[in-house]
C-alpha cells in the first residue's frame, strides 16, 4: 500500500473518516468510518502527519469535496451555476492532467473524465448560450486545459444538434477533453513560442494524437469512438491532415466533430505568435472550409448552433457603445445584445438590453476583447439562473 498525506481540506471535524488515516511509519490511527468531532485535534493531527492510501485517497477525495460543497450549497439553495459547472471542470481536468505521470492517475483517467462530460454536458444542456460565451470570455488559466474543455463544450452542442444518443455523446465529450493529452506541457509552451516550429518540434506535434491514445489504452480506455476519435482529430477529409492523412470518409464523424471544435476554440484564443481572431471571422473560416478540410454537415450544425454573432462576442453598435452579445435574435444578423461601456468608454451600473434591429442599436463592428480593460460579469449580463438537480445529475458522480 503506497501512502500519501492527506490534506487539511480532506477532512472536517464531525464528519466520517473516509480513509484508514495513519502515520507516517503506516502505523493505524483512525479506521475508516470513525467520526472525528474535536476540531483542535483534527488539526494537531494534521500538524503532525495523517496518511492513507494512495489510490483510495485519489478515487474520493473529489468525491468528498464535492459533497460537501452540495452540502453547503443546498442548504444555502443556491446550486451551482453554467459557469461554476464549467470552472470546476476545468480545475478538476487540470489535476488530473498533472498526475497522469502517477500509475493511480492512468488507472482512474476513464472514471473521472466520464465524470466531467457529464458535467460538460449537463451545462450545455442547461444554457447553451452561457456555455458558448464562456468559450470567448473566460480564459484564463492554463490554455492546454482550459482549450480542451471549451472544445468539449463546441463538441457537446453540435452532438445535440445533430441528435447524437447520450452515450455517444459521452464519448466524443470525452475524446475532446482528452484530445491533446499526449502533448499538455508541451502545447504550453509552444503557446508562447513566437518563431516557427523546428523540425524536432513538427514531429513531435505530428505523433500527439497517437500518444494520446495510447496514453488512454494504458489507462484502461477501450472505447473505440473515444480512441479514434482522440488518434484522428488532426486528420481531415481532404487528406490534408496528420498523423496519417487519411482521406473522406478513413476520418470518423466523432474525429470530424472534435477537430471543427479544436479548430474553433483554437482560432478564437489568442497565441505569442498571433492575436486571436473575431469569433466571426473563425465561423467565416469554417464557412469557406466546409466541404473541404471540414465536414460539411458538422461545419452546418455548428454554424446553426453558434450563429454568425456568437453569445460572449464583443461588438460596438450603431450609437458607440460596447455590448455582449447575449443570444440569437428573430434574424442572424440582428442577436441579442447589452451595452456595458458607454461610447466614450465608460462602463454601465447596469447592462442595458439593446434591440439591434433598430438603427441606433445596429452592429457597427466587433470589438477584440483583449483591447476592452474591463471584467465581463457573466452572471450580471446573463441573470442566474441555475442548474436544477436534474441538468445537475453529473455533478452527484
Amino acid at each position: 500500500m503506497q501512502l500519501e498525506r492527506v490534506k487539511a481540506d480532506d477532512l472536517v471535524a464531525g464528519d466520517r473518516v473516509l480513509w484508514d488515516l495513519h502515520d507516517e511509519n503506516g502505523k493505524l490511527l483512525i479506521p475508516k468510518g470513525k467520526i472525528v468531532g474535536n476540531a483542535a485535534l483534527l488539526e494537531r493531527l494534521l500538524a503532525m502527519g495523517l496518511y492513507a492510501d494512495e489510490l483510495e485517497l485519489f478515487r474520493t477525495r473529489g468525491d468528498s469535496r464535492d459533497a460537501r460543497q452540495r452540502a453547503l450549497q443546498k442548504a444555502a439553495q443556491v446550486p451551482l451555476s453554467t459557469v461554476g459547472v464549467l470552472m470546476a471542470a476545468r480545475r478538476k481536468l487540470d489535476a488530473l492532467m498533472q498526475q497522469l505521470d502517477r500509475t493511480l492517475a492512468a488507472r482512474l483517467i476513464g472514471e473521472r473524465v466520464g465524470e466531467m462530460a457529464d458535467q460538460v454536458m449537463s451545462a450545455c444542456e442547461a444554457d447553451a448560450d452561457v456555455a458558448i460565451a464562456m468559450v470567448l470570455l473566460r480564459q484564463e488559466g492554463k490554455y492546454a486545459v482550459r482549450h480542451m474543455v471549451n472544445a468539449a463544450v463546441v463538441a457537446a452542442l453540435v452532438c445535440r444538434s445533430l441528435g447524437k444518443p447520450a452515450a455517444e455523446m459521452r464519448s466524443i465529450v470525452s475524446a475532446a477533453l482528452t484530445m491533446n493529452v499526449g502533448m499538455i506541457e508541451f502545447q504550453e509552451q509552444l503557446k508562447e513560442q513566437t518563431g516557427p516550429l523546428s523540425a524536432a518540434q513538427r514531429a513531435r506535434l505530428e505523433r500527439h494524437p497517437m500518444m494520446g491514445a495510447d496514453m488512454l489504452r494504458e489507462g484502461g480506455i477501450n472505447d473505440p469512438i473515444w480512441l479514434t476519435a482522440v488518434e484522428q482529430h488532426h486528420e481531415c477529409i481532404d487528406g490534408s491532415g496528420y498523423p496519417d492523412e487519411l482521406y473522406g470518409a478513413e476520418v470518423g464523424e466523432a474525429a470530424r466533430i472534435v477537430s471543427l471544435a479544436d479548430l474553433f476554440c483554437a482560432r478564437v484564443t489568442p497565441r505569442a505568435y498571433r492575436t486571436a481572431v473575431a469569433s466571426n471571422v473563425a465561423l467565416k473560416g469554417i464557412l469557406l472550409e466546409r466541404g473541404k478540410s471540414i465536414d460539411e454537415t458538422i461545419a452546418a450544425h455548428f454554424i446553426r448552433t453558434v450563429g454568425i454573432f456568437p453569445p460572449g462576442m464583443l461588438v460596438r453598435l450603431a450609437n458607440g457603445e460596447v455590448g455582449v452579445v447575449t443570444r440569437t435574435g428573430d434574424k442572424v444578423n440582428t442577436p441579442q445584445v447589452k451595452s456595458i461601456l458607454t461610447a466614450d468608454g465608460q462602463r454601465l451600473m447596469l447592462a442595458v438590453a439593446r434591440d439591434t434591429a433598430q438603427g441606433e442599436f445596429a452592429i457597427r463592428e466587433t470589438v477584440d476583447p483583449k483591447q476592452l480593460a474591463t471584467f465581463v460579469n457573466m452572471e450580471a449580463i446573463w441573470g442566474r439562473r441555475r442548474l436544477t438537480e436534474a441538468e445537475a445529475v453529473g455533478l452527484s458522480r
